[in-house]
């Protein structure tokens, strides 16, 4: 079995990043706009606010847009890969690097499933074994551990999820699995910042209007 990112993915991912830089374009030209005005002709507080949205809506939308950019280059070169004996993993690190692994599955002690709220991921952890097969590389160096993460960042959740049981199907009963049977904490919802930043926008925005109406009345 082995997983990587097919072309309509990364056509998908290709969309995206092209719409993220049009909204940009757009709001960089509302911007400087807004910007002539403030400082050439009217001054107040829907404008300087419309500004700082503005500002924050292009710097989200330019992270974003890093991100999709980073996760068009690892479907080029990332994978995971299941055959008879061993599990095959090469994935993004920091800072442009990339780990790979080849674990022979009587080699894992035992696998654990991650724990944040909406991140699909899992631990393998090797026994104590001096003679053993299994090996890791950062880029073309080899690493010298026993714990190895296995991350979904640029794969399909649903296809992720079934690699992972089908890992679990593959390796000998002496593996320990500590986890749930059906994954519930990868499916609960991620916390989203961007989400978080719009609604401090909004009752930034609306809160100060309430005021002014209370005074009014």
């Amino acid at each position: 079995m082995r997983m990587q990112a097919d072309e309509e993915d990364v056509y998908h991912l290709m969309d995206l990043k092209e719409l993220y830089f049009v909204l940009i374009g757009l709001g960089s030209f509302i911007e400087g706009i807004a910007v002539y005005f403030l400082l050439f002709k009217i001054r107040c507080w829907d404008l300087i606010y419309l500004c700082v949205v503005l500002f924050l809506g292009i710097f989200l939308l330019l992270r974003q847009s890093n991100k999709i950019s980073k996760r068009i280059m690892e479907a080029e070169v990332c994978y995971m890969e299941l055959d008879e004996f061993s599990l095959a993993v090469c994935q993004p690190e920091k800072n442009g690097h990339y780990e790979c692994c080849r674990i022979f599955y009587e080699e894992i002690d035992k696998i654990v499933e991650g724990s944040h709220r909406g991140i699909p991921e899992f631990y393998i952890v090797l026994g104590e074994n001096k003679n053993r097969e299994s090996f890791f590389l950062l880029d073309e160096e080899e690493q010298d551990r026993t714990i190895f993460l296995v991350r979904s960042f640029g794969f399909n959740r649903q296809r992720f999820t079934e690699f992972y049981r089908k890992l679990r199907w593959n390796v000998p009963g002496k593996t320990r699995i500590i986890g749930t049977k059906n994954q519930e904490v990868w499916n609960l919802r991620k916390p989203n910042i961007e989400v978080c930043i719009v609604a401090g926008m909004i009752a930034c925005y609306v809160i100060p209007k309430l005021l002014e109406i209370m005074k009014l009345h």
